[in-house]
């Protein structure tokens, strides 16, 4: 199933007062000509799920995994998360009720669409939260025009028809003049798709339309990167950006006759950085805020793009590199946080690691609400597999999401030869508060059987390190040798097994927590091997080895 476009990015950590935008003067620059109506028909890439819709009618609104029961579209619970709050207003589950057509459900979806927009539009005709947020407004536009011959009766012109042509416009003209900075990532992208998407099925015009194009072209050109990254350096956020480049470069073909060479070439970029960072069972590394995703949304995604590129193993300008062998694949965060958007995480030189279809280690996840505990906790650098020096995290943000203090230099070179491929990288996010950088390397066989890794300390700070390796709920663990090693096995029946051994420091297992998924949280434990530092930095080397191998 498709997503609509991530609501959490347009919920920036801010107050949430419209000022000037709350303003009579406001509305009146938004009066303006009322569109016609949408001048083309636009190709709907991503079918809707026509057991939501049922679900619907009966007032059952289910967003992701959170569902909630309404009675009006003029009351969305107050109980509701930030993610389900934006979509609702986004009417993203319009296409639910499109995918009823209007025989199914006794030819009820019709009436029930244009009765909860007619609703909702009465209800927010002023400004309000997170309603008018620019791209929450901007994916109601383009929701809208999606569903604009489901929602009108052209046989029985009536009020609904001409309110909802008055509520697109001005909507139209508030993403123009209402953009959010480039700072916030894909919140402005997103917008700017809205702003293409109106000039070009609603307000017209041959200035109108290049300013968006423009606009959207110097964007994708800022926000996509020449590996195929997103700035944000989150990979799920990537694939939300590869679908709205997707839905732009289908609605160009269909409006222009053509598809512009800038969106054609990001898709180009953006489709083979995304194969890289998904896992072989389908879901994405779990980096920067970004959660696994849903296989079969990817695959529809990739599916839509050219299978023969080549997935990069070393993207330096997205700062990820991904070393493969056999069946194991390592992904290994070698970036400094972003300063982009509002999910930063501490987790530079992190990885996950996964053996076919099943994922051995892991990153902890994320949490989105503002007010969320778990948000800032997850952001950690104890939430990621890697090392932290007295328990603190190598980065540290504000509560509007940027970042404060975190790594200045982040370097990383990679070899690849007949033996193996080795990663070493180095991060100075603890020279600040200890005088000390980390260094990992990490190294793979040629068949896989065999991971090695070095996590080094120099500098003269510091108490105590810790270094973590987070395992995936499928795992057990079981401390052999008194403490030097552990015995890996992927659930209690598998055969296979990994054993992970130190040379320096104390190994023992403590609980964690995965919210690799949106909306599950799963119980999972960590290797933690800890040791004191003396003034003289520390050497920790590690090993996993499949047993047998």
């Amino acid at each position: 199933m498709i997503h609509s476009a991530t609501p959490e990015a347009f919920q920036p950590v801010r107050a949430q007062k419209g000022g000037f935008q709350a303003s009579w003067l406001y509305r009146q620059l938004l009066k303006g000509p009322v569109p016609k109506g949408v001048r083309l028909n636009v190709a709907e890439l991503w079918p809707g799920d026509p057991e939501r819709g049922r679900e619907m009618l009966t007032g059952q609104f289910r967003f992701q995994s959170e569902s909630h029961h309404l009675t009006s579209a003029a009351l969305p619970p107050t109980q509701a998360s930030a993610e389900w709050l934006a979509w609702f207003h986004g009417h993203g589950w319009l296409t639910h009720l499109k995918a009823l057509g209007g025989t199914d459900g006794g030819g009820e979806a019709p009436y029930f669409a244009r009765e909860w927009v007619s609703t909702w539009m009465d209800a927010n005709a002023d400004w309000s939260h997170p309603a008018w947020t620019p791209a929450v407004a901007a994916e109601r536009v383009i929701n809208w025009v999606r569903a604009w011959d489901f929602l009108i009766r052209t046989d029985i012109p009536g009020p609904f028809d001409r309110v909802l042509r008055q509520s697109v416009g001005r909507d139209a003209r508030h993403i123009f003049k209402s953009a959010p900075p480039g700072t916030e990532g894909f919140a402005r992208l997103h917008t700017l798709k809205g702003q293409v998407f109106a000039s070009l099925t609603l307000l017209g015009g041959d200035r109108c339309q290049q300013k968006a194009l423009g606009r959207l072209e110097g964007e994708i050109n800022a926000q996509v990167l020449p590996d195929g990254g997103h700035v944000e350096r989150n990979p799920e956020r990537l694939a939300q950006v590869l679908q709205d480049l997707l839905e732009v470069r289908s609605l160009c073909a269909t409006a222009l006759g053509q598809i512009p060479g800038f969106v054609q070439n990001a898709i180009d970029r953006a489709a083979p950085m995304l194969r890289a960072l998904r896992h072989a069972d389908g879901g994405l590394a779990v980096f920067n805020g970004g959660l696994e995703a849903n296989p079969a949304w990817l695959d529809q995604l990739l599916g839509q793009t050219d299978p023969s590129t080549t997935p990069p193993l070393s993207a330096p300008y997205a700062g990820f590199q991904r070393l493969s062998a056999g069946a194991v694949a390592l992904i290994m965060d070698c970036g400094k946080p972003a300063t982009a958007g509002h999910l930063h995480h501490a987790g530079t030189l992190s990885f996950e690691m996964s053996v076919g279809k099943q994922r051995l280690i892991v990153n902890c996840g994320a949490r989105t609400g503002e007010s969320d505990p778990w948000r800032t906790a997850l952001a950690a650098t104890a939430a990621h597999s890697t090392l932290t020096i007295n328990d603190t995290s190598s980065a540290a943000f504000a509560l509007d999401g940027h970042l404060r203090r975190g790594p200045d230099s982040v370097t990383c070179e990679r070899q690849d030869a007949d033996e193996g491929t080795i990663i070493e990288a180095s991060h100075d996010g603890y020279m600040n508060p200890f005088g000390l950088t980390h260094k990992r390397a990490l190294f793979i066989s040629p068949t896989g059987d065999n991971v090695r890794g070095e996590d080094r300390i120099t500098g003269t700070g510091g108490q105590y390190f810790t270094v973590r390796f987070h395992l995936h709920p499928g795992v057990t663990a079981s401390v052999l040798g008194g403490g030097a090693e552990v015995l890996l096995r992927f659930g209690t029946k598998d055969k296979e097994a990994w054993r992970l051994r130190a040379s320096n420091g104390e190994i023992h297992l403590e609980e964690s927590v995965y919210l690799g998924r949106a909306g599950h949280s799963r119980r999972m434990e960590q290797i933690v091997i800890s040791g004191p530092l003396s003034g003289n930095g520390a050497l920790v080397k590690w090993a996993l080895s499949r047993e047998g191998s």
